[in-house]
C-alpha cells in the first residue's frame, strides 16, 4: 500500500511563500518530531510513519466573527481534505503503474517470435516443417 501524505503536507508548508496566500495561518510540519508545545505528553509515538502539523492562528485568523467561523470550519475538516488528497495521488500513482505495465507488455508481445507459416507444432511439442 503506497501513500505519502508527506509530500501533501510539505506542499502546505511551501504555499505560504506565495504572495496571494500571506494571511493564510502559517503551517508547520515537521516529520518524527513533536511540536515543542506537546512534547511533555506521554505515550507520544516515535517512528517513521509518524508526523506532526501545527497551525499558527495570529489575531487576523480569528478576530472578526465570520473569519473566525471559517477559519474554525477549515481547521476542523483539514483531517478529511488530507485523506481526499492521499487517496487521490494513491489513485493517481496506481494509474502511472498500471500504464506502465501496460507498455511493458506491448513491448514483450511484440518481441515474441513469430512462427512461420510452413511450420507447423505436433502435439508433442515437436516442430513440423513442410517443404
Amino acid at each position: 500500500m503506497w501513500h505519502n501524505p508527506y509530500i501533501v503536507l510539505q506542499e502546505f508548508v511551501d504555499a505560504r511563500k506565495k504572495p496571494h496566500l500571506q494571511n493564510a495561518p502559517q503551517v508547520i510540519y515537521s516529520h518524527r518530531e513533536p511540536p515543542l508545545e506537546i512534547r511533555h505528553v506521554p505515550g507520544l509515538l516515535d517512528s517513521e510513519s509518524q508526523g506532526y502539523i501545527t497551525f499558527v492562528l495570529f489575531p487576523r485568523n480569528y478576530a472578526a466573527g465570520a473569519v473566525r467561523e471559517e477559519t474554525i470550519s477549515r481547521i476542523q475538516i483539514f483531517r478529511d481534505y488530507l485523506h481526499y488528497h492521499i487517496k487521490c495521488s494513491k489513485a493517481y500513482m496506481h494509474s502511472r503503474m498500471r500504464a506502465r505495465v501496460s507498455d511493458f507488455l506491448k513491448v514483450l508481445n511484440r518481441a515474441k517470435p513469430e512462427i512461420q507459416a510452413s511450420e507447423k507444432k505436433l502435439a508433442s511439442g515437436r516442430t513440423f516443417r513442410r517443404a
